[in-house]
């Protein structure tokens, strides 16, 4: 059977638990051993009497994870389940789920793109029980609500596995009940050689401390709409959605449109730094703000055109973070003195708060990005250095891409 005998659950809250160990584990030690008898997989779902008969109804998944939560909802029927240990010890409710926030939590996150993640999700959710119930009267006996319980215990805890050479979705009890830490302290998997999962310390861990596992880096909106959690801090992975425009007004609308592909209007989800997200954003805000000129003589669609052209173009950032940020009903400023302060109703309440206050830092970091990218567009090469972002700052990426090279171009041609 599966063996853990140096952890233990301990049980704060009756819907809030941690995996601690009994006693000081080493590193690369295996702490959970669970044999594939006692792993849920997807393929032990699809050929379950109820995957048996929504394969036979023609129904297609639209999601992988709809097979597992149809099982769990067959088995949490029967008293006799060979997985009844298993299914009792998963939560009955997801109260820390945006899905199911009312209006007491969703004010508190007006403004933030997260409420219409959750509402997506509530779509997509429903229409996939739709489609099941649809095509499979088997499985009309079963509530939406059901399904919604078996769909988010599976993306709360899943594992994606390599069993025998053949990849697969798991559930596997006691490792799944570890939480998410950045620092990952234990590497999991499939061993074809033990026949079983196992998971094993990746450094040293005291006595009697919390053992974390690590769910992989994630913007924040997947931490909150998809676990119920957020992450203090999360500086690098918060992300922001920042609107995009071509003005049917615009002179050159049809060659600008014709340069972006036909996206007049774009949704950018760009994080804190410069990355591939970030340089999509200002290539459009480029060809936006670009004259006839600017455009014939571009050189690819993702570098900068002219110094005349990237301070308009930053322009534009900046005047989009100010419509983002203009749908929240509080500043940053408020924010972080609540997040100071520290006093929730619960935790609901404060992972609304962490989530809406990544947002606005983000959008507060482009606008920063932007006024000092302007500012430095108009500085002599000779004064570049010592005005110019530290070496180490996020900021100094951008600098060194694009408002270095425009300034050294206009210091040649003069």
């Amino acid at each position: 059977g599966s063996l853990f005998p140096k952890l233990y659950l301990k049980y704060y809250e009756e819907d809030y638990r941690e995996v601690h160990t009994k006693e000081a584990v080493a590193e690369n030690v295996e702490v959970v051993y669970v044999p594939l008898a006692q792993i849920m997989t997807t393929d032990k779902a699809k050929s379950s009497t109820i995957g048996q008969a929504i394969r036979r109804s023609g129904y297609v998944m639209n999601c992988s994870h709809s097979w597992l939560a149809c099982y769990l909802c067959q088995e949490k029927h029967n008293p006799e389940s060979y997985w009844r240990p298993f299914i009792d010890i998963l939560p009955d409710k997801y109260y820390n789920m945006p899905i199911f926030f009312n209006e007491h939590y969703n004010k508190h996150l007006k403004g933030s793109y997260s409420l219409e993640m959750a509402a997506t999700r509530n779509k997509q959710l429903r229409q996939e029980y739709e489609g099941i119930v649809r095509r499979c009267p088997e499985f009309r006996k079963y509530h939406y609500l059901e399904f919604v319980w078996g769909r988010l215990a599976v993306i709360t805890r899943i594992f994606s596995l390599d069993i025998n050479g053949r990849t697969t979705d798991g559930l596997v009890p006691m490792a799944d009940m570890l939480n998410h830490h950045p620092t990952r302290q234990t590497t999991w998997g499939y061993s074809d050689k033990k026949q079983g999962f196992v998971m094993t310390t990746t450094q040293k861990v005291g006595s009697d401390e919390q053992l974390f596992d690590s769910y992989g880096r994630k913007w924040q909106g997947r931490y909150f709409v998809n676990y119920g959690f957020t992450i203090d801090q999360n500086y690098e992975d918060n992300d922001a959605v920042i609107h995009a425009r071509l003005e049917d007004s615009d002179p050159l609308y049809h060659q600008k449109r014709r340069q972006l592909g036909s996206w007049t209007v774009r949704e950018f989800q760009p994080q804190a730094h410069w990355a591939r997200k970030a340089k999509d954003m200002m290539a459009f805000f480029r060809t936006a703000a670009a004259t006839s000129e600017e455009l014939a003589r571009r050189p690819n669609f993702n570098d900068h055109i002219s110094i005349r052209n990237e301070s308009a173009a930053l322009t534009l950032l900046e005047k989009a973070c100010d419509v983002s940020l203009g749908k929240f009903e509080h500043s940053l400023q408020h924010d972080h003195k609540l997040l100071k302060q520290n006093k929730w109703e619960d935790t609901n309440h404060r992972n609304c708060i962490i989530m809406r206050a990544g947002e606005k830092e983000v959008l507060m970091w482009y606008k920063n990005l932007s006024r000092i990218g302007r500012k430095l567009l108009a500085v002599p090469l000779k004064n570049q250095e010592a005005e110019a972002p530290a070496k180490g700052k996020r900021l100094r990426v951008y600098y060194e891409a694009h408002v270095l090279p425009l300034v050294k171009a206009a210091s040649r041609r003069c």
